[in-house]
């Protein structure tokens, strides 16, 4: 939570003309939370169906199928780096618009956790990725290290939808 009452009404001043235009008009409102939910769909879904693919891959255990995978997954990261800026560019603006709620709703702080977490198991995708495609294509480490990777992913994705439900819903 933000550090003091003070900070959040300092905040909140600061953003009110964005508050009071989003409160004011609801095809704002509808614009935004539509941005937000296609920035989670568009970069959850790209990332869930590749997290399926990596399964798929490592169920055939052919080095061939797996380095084509390889190949596939280095494509995916614009995809799912887009959803993801247009959810977090989207969501700041749905903080700005009622910080007072937002900055002591735990479920928010949660929601944020788990956002951190998600790019976290982004950031060791991406590594695991290149070890793998520097000469290391059939390490059982790494491809098990990327299982893990995939089952975080997904995990992580579906969790951050249900804290986004019960933010929406509290």
């Amino acid at each position: 939570m933000l550090a003091s009452t003070g900070a959040v009404d300092g905040l909140a001043g600061l953003v009110q003309p964005w508050a009071s235009l989003y409160s004011e008009h609801t095809w704002l409102q509808t614009t935004i939370m539509f941005a937000h939910l296609s920035g989670i769909f568009l970069g959850g879904g790209f990332a869930m169906a590749t997290d399926r693919d990596t399964f798929v891959a490592m169920r055939n255990a052919r080095l061939s199928g797996q380095i084509r995978h390889l190949g596939r997954l280095h494509t995916i990261h614009k995809p799912v780096m887009f959803g993801l800026a247009l959810a977090l560019a989207s969501g700041f603006l749905l903080f700005a618009a009622d910080v007072e709620h937002y900055s002591t709703s735990a479920v928010f702080w949660l929601k944020m956790a788990l956002l951190g977490a998600l790019l976290t198991n982004g950031y060791v995708l991406k590594r695991t990725e290149e070890a793998l495609n520097t000469g290391q294509p059939d390490s059982p480490a790494l491809w098990g290290r990327l299982w893990k990777i995939s089952v975080t992913s997904m995990a992580l994705w579906l969790a951050v939808i249900l804290a986004g439900t019960l933010l929406g819903s509290g």
